[in-house]
This record gives structure tokens, sequence and C-alpha cells, in this order.
């Protein structure tokens, strides 16, 4: 019953308060790092994202800009300095074991999201678990990046490839 209650306040408090368009950016900052959520210097979550976990890290002169999904339930999220996301994107540390045919939705997994220094992951992109995307390395709008991304290069696509060197 606790935990029910615990998962019903955080939704509202940091998913419906926090979130909110009447909340500065400054004060919601202020609140993020009260929960535990570790902010750099000229950070930002913007408004209307949707916060699970807060094994979350954000380095210097980063963004989340609105109406992203981050779920760092089920492992740890960091994000560098200088990286920008984009409106509306997920990062996404849970899955599920599949292989049983009566429920595809099993066992609960997760892996760490590692964004890293000068990265812009842009509009719509869905980062899944087990992902690194490398310093200056670029993710176009709507892609699902399934692997890892190398240094400076841009990915784009379902499931993203590399699309060239920058």
């Amino acid at each position: 019953m606790f935990k029910m209650i615990k998962s019903y306040a955080w939704d509202v408090f940091v998913n419906k308060f926090f979130a909110s368009y009447i909340i500065p950016y400054k004060i919601r900052e202020y609140m993020y790092r009260l929960i535990g959520i570790k902010m750099g210097k000229n950070s930002a979550i913007h408004a209307k994202c949707y916060v699970s976990g807060k094994n979350i890290t954000i380095g210097n002169h980063s963004y989340l800009n609105k109406e992203c999904i981050i779920d760092a339930c089920h492992g740890r999220i960091s994000i560098g300095n200088n990286v920008g996301v984009a409106y509306r994107c997920q990062l996404l540390t849970t899955n599920h074991d599949y292989s049983d045919g009566n429920k595809r939705t099993g066992k609960v997994s997760g892996a760490d999201i590692v964004i890293e220094d000068g990265c812009w992951i842009g509009a719509g992109a869905i980062i899944l678990p087990g992902v690194t995307v490398k310093n200056g390395g670029v993710v176009a709008a709507g892609s699902v990046v399934t692997k890892d991304c190398e240094e400076n290069c841009l990915y784009a696509g379902n499931p993203a490839r590399k699309i060239k060197e920058l």
C-alpha cells in the first residue's frame, strides 16, 4: 500500500506539479535537485517532461526540451555537458523479457543510457536501454536508437544507422 501511495505522490508532484508550465524553470530545477536528480550549471528539464525514477545526471549547459519521457527506473541516465535533447524525445532504460508466449511483458530488466558531451538528440527520437551516444553525436528527429552511436557521427532511421561522420 505504501509503495502505491509513494508512486501516486511522485506522479502528482513530479509529473504534474513540477512539470507544469506555471513553475519557472529555475524553481523546477531546484525541485528536481531536491528529489535527487543531479543537474549541472545552467541545465534544465523543461515543462511537461515525464520523469520516472531519479537515477539521472545532467551535465553543465544541457537541456531536455518539453514533453520528453525520461525513464530512469531500471537504469541510470547520464547526460553530459552541452547536450540538447529536443521536443518529445524518449530516454527509456526499462525493457521486459518477452520470451513467454502467455505474457510477453515478463520480467522487467533495464540498462543504462549515456549521452556524452556535445550531443544533439532530435525531436521525437527514442533512445533504448543500454545505448551510449558518444561525444558530438547527432541523432536525427524520429530515429530509434537501439545500439551505440560513434563519436561525431549522424544517425537516423528506425533502427538508427550511421549516415555520415561529422
